[in-house]
């Protein structure tokens, strides 16, 4: 059998379809985990302690699926080759609705190095995933071939969806009923810990709470949550794609203005 290759972050949805592969699809599975060096993320260090408990886990209690775990790839983004044409894409498919950078970068990964078929966890609720619903095949599995040349299609193509129609509410009950549920409580999903606790403000905090899983949030980012102003703005930018275009665009300048020119000396 075929080694199914994951990216997997230690968060609920890639572990859910990990966890999946390894106990019920009896799968060989291949991990992947990108690293961005250039700009820390708080959540790195949760997240690989998240897998490694995870994998103690796995061979303390199903020893014989632990074994079909490979090793993860690691790679750092700043070593994935530029690709004009993905970028391309990538820019095109912003004009039609939000999604975020990891999807450029990793479709430049999986052309790069040659993976097809990679497994992403774009679930039911994912924002992804309302670019996407028009283009999905009849297996619900894989974009439909017939899209060819759409800016969607050649962006996520070589990708394999296998929660595209499930909920996280869904994958809780599912796990449950697998006798893995406990496990899924090791997973970790927030960007910005606080004290080692999910914040309540950042993206994952905040689907993890509209999306039925609340529980995961303590009582201090709960009230985060309702307090926020930011996080706000930002969900509604990515619901309104050409005014967060322009205000990428502002950010980008700001950030990185140009050089002023040299004044010339007083006379």
């Amino acid at each position: 059998m075929a080694t199914t290759p994951l990216l997997w972050t230690g968060g609920w949805d890639s572990t859910f379809r990990l966890l999946t592969l390894l106990l019920r699809e009896q799968h060989e599975v291949q991990p992947y985990y990108i690293l961005d060096s250039l700009h820390y993320r708080p959540a790195v260090p949760a997240e690989r302690e998240a897998m490694r408990l995870i994998r103690q886990a796995l061979l303390k209690h199903w020893p014989e699926a632990a074994v079909r775990l490979a090793d993860t790839i690691e790679c750092q983004l700043a070593d994935i080759e530029a690709d004009t044409e993905t970028q391309r894409y990538y820019e095109r498919c912003l004009a039609i609705g939000f999604i975020g950078g990891q999807y450029e970068w990793l479709a430049r990964y999986c052309r790069q190095h040659g993976i097809e078929g990679m497994e992403l966890s774009i679930h039911r609720d994912d924002k992804a995933r309302e670019l996407l619903v028009e283009l999905i095949g009849p297996d619900r599995y894989q974009l439909d071939a017939r899209f060819a040349g759409d800016c969607r299609y050649e962006l996520f193509k070589t990708f394999r969806f296998p929660l595209f129609d499930m909920t996280k509410r869904q994958m809780q009950a599912e796990a449950r009923a697998g006798g893995f549920d406990e496990v899924m409580k090791l997973t970790w999903f927030c960007h910005r810990p606080r004290r080692g606790q999910p914040c309540g403000t950042c993206n994952p905090c905040i689907y993890t709470i509209e999306e039925g899983l609340g529980e995961r949030v303590p009582p201090s980012g709960r009230l985060r949550y309702h307090l926020r102003i930011v996080p706000r703005i930002r969900h509604w930018l990515a619901r309104h794609p050409d005014l967060y275009m322009r205000v990428r665009a502002l950010y980008r300048r700001l950030r990185h203005p140009s050089v002023a020119p040299p004044r010339a000396p007083a006379t």
